[in-house]
C-alpha cells in the first residue's frame, strides 16, 4: 500500500472508472429528483422509496468503481469523523426497537457517504465541474416540476397536499434543495466559459428563485437570509478574487435572473390555493414565530425529543426509530401525534440535528457536528488561500455555502434524513470543498482490491434489492386482493401499513394465526400504534 499526492492519484482512476462514478452521481441525482410512483395509498413512501432506490443504484456504481480501482480515503479529519458517524449509526441500529427502520436509515447514510467519496475522487481527478453540473441539473428538474404544479399542470404523480411539491411531493423539500442549489448554479453560471452556458444557468436560477417564493418555506428562507448575511460581506471583502474569474457583466446577469424570478413569482397568477389573502407576507412575518402554529409545535417536539435523547444518551433509540419511540415521551395533546392512531404525523422530527441526537446518540451527533464544522473550515481556508486559483476559491465558497445552508435548514426541518437533499449536500461538499491534504488517497493492489469490489457490490446490491421489493410491495398492496396483500407483506416486512392490512384481511377470513403474525410485525415497527395493539389483542384472545 502506498500513498501519493491527491493531484496525481486522483488521475490514476481510469477513464472508465471516472465515467462510472460520474454516471453513478447522475443516476443518484437525476433519479432522486424525478423518481416517484403513483400508489397514492403510500403518500410519503411513493416519493421516498424510488428516490432511495436511485441513490442506492448510483452509490452501487460509485462503490464498485472506487473499490475496483483500489481507492480508499485516508485518515483525514473529515473522513475520520464521517466514518465515526457511520460506525456509530450501525452500532446504534443493533439496539433499535425496530430493526427495519434502522436498516433503512443506515442504508441511506452509507449511500450518501459513498456519493461524497465518489465526488471527492472526481475532484481529485479535476472533474468537480462535471459533478456540480449533475447536481445543478437535478435541482433544476425538480424545481421545474414544482413550478409546473404551481401553474396548473396536473400529473397523477404529484401530491395534492403540500403543493407545489412536484416530484418531491412536498413544497418544503423543493425549497430545501432549491436553496442549496442556488450557490451551485451561481458558481456554474458565473464561471461558465460561454455566454450561452451562463444564460442557461441564469434561467435555472430564475426558476429556483420563483420556486423558493412559491414554496413559502420558512426554514429555507431563514437559511438563505443567514447565508446572505454571512456570505455577501465575505465575498465583497475579497472581490479582487471574484472579479478576475468572471466574464464582463456576468454579475448583472445573475442578479437580474434572481430578481426576475422573485418578481414573476409574486405577480403571475398561479393555481395554488392559499387560505390567506397575503400568503407570502404572512410567511415572511412568521419566519421566526415560535409562539404559535408549526413553530410552537416544533418547540414541543424538540423538548420531548431531548427527553428521548436523555433516556438513551449513548447510542440513541436507533436510526429511523424516532417515530416508533416518540409517542412514549409525548403528552396526549402533542401536535406531532395523530389522535386517531397514536402515531406521529411524520416519520422523522422537524430537525436533522434533533434526529441525530435522539436516534444515534450524543457521540455520533458530535461526529456529525465535527464533520459539518470541518467542511466549513476547509471551505473558509481555501477561500482565504491566495495561492489557490480564483475558480477553485470560488468553488470552495459555493461548496461551503451549500453546507451552511443545508445545516441551517436541517436545524428546523428534515433535510439530510431524505435521499435527494443528501445527494445535493454531500455531492457538493465532496466536489467543491477541499477538505483534505495531499495524502488522502490510498491505493490498494492485489487480492484486497477484489475482496473490496465483491463486498461493495454485494452490500449495495442488497440495498437496491430491498428498495425494489418495497416498490413491488406497494404495487401488490394497491391491487387489493387477499393474495396480493399477503404477498406484499412478505415483500416488505418493514412497512407498517402493509403488515397491518395483511393482518386485517387475514383476520377477516378467520385466519387468526396469520393475522396475529402480521399484527405482531406491525406492532414491532410501531409499538404504541393503537390499531396494531388492538389487532394483536383481538387475535390473541381468539386463539385462547
Amino acid at each position: 500500500m502506498d500513498t501519493t499526492p491527491s493531484e496525481r492519484t486522483g488521475r490514476e482512476l481510469s477513464p472508465v472508472g471516472r465515467g462510472l462514478i460520474l454516471l453513478g452521481i447522475w443516476v443518484a441525482a437525476a433519479g432522486a429528483a424525478l423518481a416517484v410512483v403513483s400508489y397514492r395509498s403510500f403518500d410519503l413512501d411513493r416519493f421516498f422509496v424510488p428516490k432511495e432506490l436511485a441513490l442506492h443504484a448510483g452509490a452501487t456504481l460509485i462503490v464498485i468503481s472506487l473499490a475496483a480501482a483500489g481507492w480508499r480515503a485516508g485518515a483525514t479529519r473529515v473522513n475520520v469523523v464521517l466514518s465515526v458517524w457511520l460506525a456509530l449509526s450501525v452500532i446504534s441500529g443493533f439496539g433499535a426497537a425496530s430493526g427495519w427502520h434502522a436498516v433503512r436509515a443506515v442504508e441511506l447514510s452509507l449511500s450518501a457517504a459513498a456519493l461524497f467519496w465518489g465526488a471527492t475522487a472526481l475532484r481529485h481527478a479535476g472533474r468537480e465541474r462535471s459533478v456540480v453540473i449533475a447536481l445543478g441539473a437535478a435541482v433544476t428538474l425538480a424545481t421545474a416540476s414544482s413550478l409546473a404544479q404551481a401553474y396548473g399542470f396536473k400529473l397523477d404523480i404529484f401530491a395534492v397536499n403540500r403543493a407545489p411539491g412536484g416530484t418531491l411531493g412536498n413544497r418544503n423539500f423543493i425549497a430545501h434543495v432549491a436553496a442549496m442549489g442556488l450557490p451551485l448554479l451561481v458558481w456554474l453560471s458565473a464561471t461558465a466559459r460561454s455566454s450561452a452556458r451562463a444564460l442557461v444557468g441564469s434561467v435555472a436560477i430564475l426558476m429556483l428563485a420563483a420556486a423558493l417564493v412559491l414554496s413559502r418555506t420558512r426554514a429555507a428562507w431563514l437559511a438563505l437570509g443567514i447565508w446572505a448575511v454571512i456570505a455577501l460581506p465575505v465575498a465583497w471583502a475579497r472581490r479582487d478574487v471574484i472579479v478576475p474569474a468572471l466574464a464582463p457583466r456576468r454579475v448583472w446577469l445573475l442578479g437580474g435572473a434572481l430578481g426576475t424570478g422573485v418578481v414573476l413569482a409574486l405577480l403571475l397568477p398561479n393555481g395554488l390555493d392559499w387560505k390567506s389573502d397575503s400568503p407570502y407576507l404572512d410567511s415572511v412575518l412568521g419566519v421566526v414565530n415560535y409562539r404559535e402554529g408549526s413553530g410552537a409545535g416544533r418547540l414541543k417536539q424538540y423538548q420531548n425529543s431531548f427527553k428521548m435523547a436523555a433516556a438513551h444518551p449513548v447510542l440513541g433509540v436507533g436510526p429511523g426509530n424516532w417515530a416508533a419511540e416518540y409517542p412514549g415521551f409525548a403528552a396526549r395533546n402533542d401536535p406531532s401525534i395523530l389522535e386517531t392512531n397514536g402515531m406521529t404525523a411524520n416519520p422523522w422530527p422537524s430537525s436533522d440535528w434533533v434526529a441525530a441526537l435522539a436516534e444515534r446518540g450524543a457521540i455520533a451527533t458530535l461526529g456529525l457536528i465535527a464533520f459539518v464544522g470541518l467542511l466549513l473550515l476547509a471551505a473558509w481556508r481555501c477561500w482565504r488561500d491566495d495561492s489557490q486559483p480564483a475558480r477553485e476559491r470560488l468553488g470552495a465558497l459555493a461548496g461551503g455555502s451549500v453546507v451552511l445552508i443545508g445545516a441551517i435548514e436541517g436545524t428546523f426541518d428534515a433535510v439530510s434524513l431524505l435521499a435527494f437533499p443528501s445527494v445535493i449536500l454531500l455531492g457538493a461538499a465532496g466536489a467543491l470543498v477541499p477538505a483534505s491534504d495531499g495524502s488522502t488517497v490510498r491505493w490498494i493492489s492485489g487480492r484486497a482490491r477484489a475482496y473490496m469490489t465483491a463486498l461493495g457490490a454485494v452490500v449495495w446490491l442488497v440495498f437496491v434489492a430491498m428498495s425494489t421489493r418495497k416498490i413491488q410491495a406497494m404495487r401488490l398492496y394497491t391491487n387489493g386482493t387477499y393474495d396480493a396483500v399477503r404477498d406484499a407483506a412478505s415483500f416488505d416486512p418493514g412497512s407498517y401499513r402493509i403488515q397491518l392490512r395483511a393482518a386485517e384481511v387475514a383476520a377477516a377470513r378467520g385466519y387468526c394465526k396469520l393475522a396475529y403474525h402480521n399484527a405482531m410485525n406491525a406492532a414491532a415497527l410501531f409499538p404504541r400504534a393503537v390499531a396494531a395493539q388492538a389487532l394483536v389483542a383481538k387475535c390473541a384472545a381468539a386463539e385462547k
